[in-house]
């Protein structure tokens, strides 16, 4: 994954604010307050989302005023919401972004209690920065390109951020597409399903390891999941033996037609840092110290990976819940004996255990509270 990321002369410009984040499963997590309302809400920072959006209940408490409706797009189809214009955001550190529009979404992910949209980046350049957990705002002028960092070309229909991809999802058959940059996944790649069935992927020798569904704003999208033979987008290097999410036919998402081909997600964006330049239409990767971690890996019914701190959490679940579920989130400490470190240290680790024979009892040693316990599980 190793690649050659040039240098340019750059003028250090400072931030007009530095915004601290939480990391919660993966995700960007910002603190703000809307309007009056006392309580602080967290919000995912997802750049796949042109606006800002909260489920209807958190409205109502609220008090947000509707100023329209209208018909919008998540991911594989479309719903009419409503739309409450001229509101204040309020940022950690007192810093105000004024004159917002939210939209009232009938649910929402229980995880966070919205979502804060790229609107930010309309008037201020955007530094995320995962070593410090910050995020930073800019002015425009002036502001150069940062030593080291990958320059990213993007388009800008319907309010996304827009980047030519590569998939090669069997060795040998490379398939060209337009993908969004979305902190809001929380993929490395899925691939849409009018571009699934145009290059007929799932028929093209692609190996699905496990089946699920993906869900936007109570949408729901069934999808086959394995790994491609390899990913590279805009100007950065393949990204080799690459988890990705192929969505399969069903509902909605037979007619919809987004206008792009997929998401690259926080499975791939969270190993940089990333500046977005929305005046010069650009955005500047960094490779952060999670570059060379391995990716997110199968067993049993759960999917881990390593976070940012370089532990090894359960990032999901393939098949309904049972009563010895590990929550998302949880830390694993080792599996078969072996400490979860040394997966990072050295992939022969790693390879062992993703070769264990199907059926095979794994044990996992997680940590509950302060205290270490002990799950196994079929491969």
């Amino acid at each position: 994954m190793a690649g050659v990321f040039l240098p340019r002369v750059y003028a250090q410009a400072k931030p007009v604010a530095v915004i601290p984040f939480e990391l919660l499963n993966g995700s960007i997590v910002l603190k703000v307050k809307i309007n009056d309302y006392p309580r602080p809400l967290r919000l995912l920072f997802d750049t796949g989302a042109d606006g800002m959006a909260v489920d209807k209940l958190l409205a109502d408490s609220i008090g947000l005023k509707i100023s329209r409706s209208h018909e919008a797009t998540v991911v594989g189809g479309s719903m009419k919401i409503d739309v409450s214009q001229g509101n204040t955001i309020t940022l950690e550190k007192g810093f105000q972004l004024k004159n917002q529009g939210i939209a009232i979404f009938p649910q929402m992910s229980k995880d966070v209690d919205g979502l804060i949209g790229n609107k930010m980046t309309q008037d201020y350049v955007v530094k995320v920065d995962f070593n410090r957990a910050e995020l930073s705002l800019y002015s425009f002028d002036n502001y150069e390109q940062e030593k080291g960092s990958t320059v990213i070309p993007f388009t800008i229909p319907e309010g996304l951020f827009i980047i030519p991809g590569i998939i090669n999802v069997v060795k040998g058959q490379s398939h060209r597409g337009n993908f969004v940059f979305d902190t809001g996944a929380n993929y490395n790649l899925i691939c849409f399903r009018p571009f699934v069935r145009q290059n007929k992927l799932l028929v093209s020798g692609f190996k699905s390891e496990y089946q699920t569904s993906t869900v936007s704003m109570g949408v729901n999208s069934p999808t086959f999941n394995g790994n491609s033979d390899s990913f590279s987008f805009a100007n950065t290097p393949p990204l080799q033996n690459m988890p990705v999410t192929l969505m399969a036919g069903g509902g909605q998402n037979e007619s919809w037609n987004p206008g792009f081909d997929g998401s690259i997600g926080m499975g791939i964006i969270s190993r940089y840092n990333f500046i977005i330049h929305r005046k010069k239409q650009e955005i500047y990767l960094t490779p952060n110290h999670s570059y060379n971690y391995p990716f997110d890996f199968k067993l049993g019914i759960y999917i881990f990976r390593f976070n940012l701190k370089g532990q090894l959490e359960v990032q999901g679940l393939i098949a309904p819940e049972t009563q010895d579920t590990l929550a998302r989130g949880t830390i694993i400490t080792r599996i078969n004996d072996v400490d979860v470190s040394l997966f990072l240290k050295d992939a022969k680790y790693l390879d062992g255990l993703k070769n264990v024979a199907p059926h095979s009892i794994i044990r996992v040693e997680y940590l509950k509270g302060n205290k270490k316990e002990t799950l196994s599980l079929p491969k």
